[in-house]
């Protein structure tokens, strides 16, 4: 009977040092976990913020865009008033031209 204690305070005692065993691994692990998860969460927060400064930039270059769009249509504008005007001259001048030959 002796011996059936000491046989089943063994099998517990093995079973407790398993038990503290896996214990400690599932520490290790958890703060493994731990680790990377804050790792991870740097690693968004910067991501992020480089999101922002991105969408930020393409903001200021679809001002820019616009601005030089504006900027574009109204030079051409200017330059097919300019023409209208060449033209309109030219003509007056065939006119004049077409006068003096009378």
């Amino acid at each position: 009977m002796n011996q059936n204690i000491h046989l089943h305070i063994n099998s517990i005692s093995e079973k407790a040092e398993r038990l503290i065993k896996e214990l400690t691994a599932l520490k290790n692990e958890n703060e493994n976990l731990r680790v990377s998860n804050e790792e991870l969460q740097m690693k968004l927060t910067q991501s992020n913020e480089q999101l922002e400064d991105y969408r930020a930039q393409i903001a200021q270059l679809e001002k820019s865009q616009s601005t030089l769009k504006s900027a574009t249509d109204a030079s051409a504008d200017e330059s097919k008033k300019r023409n209208q005007q060449i033209d309109q001259i030219v003509r007056e001048i065939e006119n004049c031209i077409d006068q003096l030959k009378q």
